[in-house]
């Protein structure tokens, strides 16, 4: 999901001081790639303590953190990290919205066809007077009769560009009374998943790795509970194809979601949840006993950073409560368990999840 930091408000009003104040100032950034040096010249701009702190590093850090948690920036690669001091640092964050270097102008002043007379009374960016124009051109050609398409589809069509419409949707063009994709003839296409029907319960059990996706679904442990689908979350993508959920063959009343403990495999899930909630499906919760096999099987291996006390607490909130303890004890010491130690001969202990 894309965000515009510089409307976020409510985003910011969640942040502690220091990541707010690195929100505020992504929001002038021009490019879509933040270096190290330029946000740590941004985190002393919003705090000039932190120039002669022995903590500059660290609050960074769980600045950063904060960001990526509401999904202001996106960390790089693993091996795009400044690993000289702990914490570890990224060397780089991606903005997926930069902002725009744009003039506004007065809606009036340009003709619009009946159905886009409100665009009259707006004051409009560079990148709002070239979608509007295009979406005239569309409706004057007779678009209204073209057959519906994917987004990305016509995205390319009037932009030149295949994602940027679905980005543009999530904005004040689409709010209500404005532009809807009804009318330019296109539908949202949700990412898909993999998954395998494995009994007629009416639950998702869904596996971020596809090792134990594969175990799982053999091991016909899930069969004799409520669970009726399991799926192959496949990483981060799971977090953008959560909504793929309303295409399975029946509708789905819980979901359940088993991945590595570490910070990567909490924030899919974490991530994913808050984006169910958006969407109006049902909560995501943790399978339970699939942590607890893992807590007891798994064997801790380092992670290529430690993560902060209070992300990690974050993070760990969302597991049930005995297994919050010790997971952030985990992630505060660099350490990861993965998910593959809950394998066949550990599920075979279970009788149903």
């Amino acid at each position: 999901m894309r965000v515009d930091v510089a409307a976020d408000a409510t985003a910011r009003s969640e942040l502690t001081s220091l990541a707010a104040g690195l929100c505020n100032r992504l929001s002038g950034h021009r490019r879509a790639k933040v270096s190290l040096n330029q946000l740590t010249a941004m985190a002393v701009d919003a705090d000039p303590a932190l120039a002669t702190s022995v903590d500059r590093r660290p609050r960074l850090a769980e600045a950063v953190d904060e960001l990526v948690d509401h999904e202001i920036v996106r960390l790089p690669t693993a091996g795009a990290f400044d690993k000289t001091a702990r914490p570890h640092l990224p060397r780089f964050v991606w903005l997926d919205r930069p902002a725009p270097i744009s003039r506004r102008v007065p809606g009036h002043t340009l003709s619009w066809r009946p159905e886009l007379a409100w665009a009259a009374e707006l004051s409009l960016t560079e990148e709002h007077v070239e979608l509007l124009s295009a979406v005239n051109r569309f409706l004057r050609d007779d678009g209204y009769e073209r057959p519906v398409v994917p987004v990305r589809e016509r995205s390319l069509e009037l932009l030149g560009n295949e994602k940027r419409l679905e980005v543009l949707t999530t904005g004040t063009l689409f709010a209500p009374g404005r532009l809807t994709v009804g009318l330019l003839r296109c539908r949202i296409v949700r990412a898909p998943f993999v998954f395998r029907e494995i009994g007629p319960g009416d639950g998702l059990l869904v596996i971020e790795n596809h090792t134990t996706f594969d175990s799982v679904v053999r091991s016909g442990i899930a069969r004799t509970g409520d669970i009726g689908f399991v799926a192959y979350g496949a990483g981060r993508q799971f977090e953008a194809s959560v909504e793929f959920v309303r295409e399975l063959p029946r509708p789905i009343t819980a979901i359940s979601y088993f991945g590595d403990l570490d910070d990567p495999g909490l924030s899919i899930a974490v991530n994913a949840a808050r984006n169910a909630d958006r969407a109006g499906l049902p909560p995501i919760t943790p399978a339970e006993q699939l942590y607890s096999l893992l807590l007891e099987h798994g064997r801790p291996a380092p992670w290529e950073r430690t993560t902060s006390a209070s992300r990690a607490r974050r993070l760990a909130a969302w597991l049930p409560g005995p297994q919050r303890g010790p997971v952030t004890d985990l992630l505060v010491r660099g350490e990861r368990l993965a998910q593959e130690a809950v394998g066949v001969e550990a599920l075979a202990s279970l009788r149903d999840l």
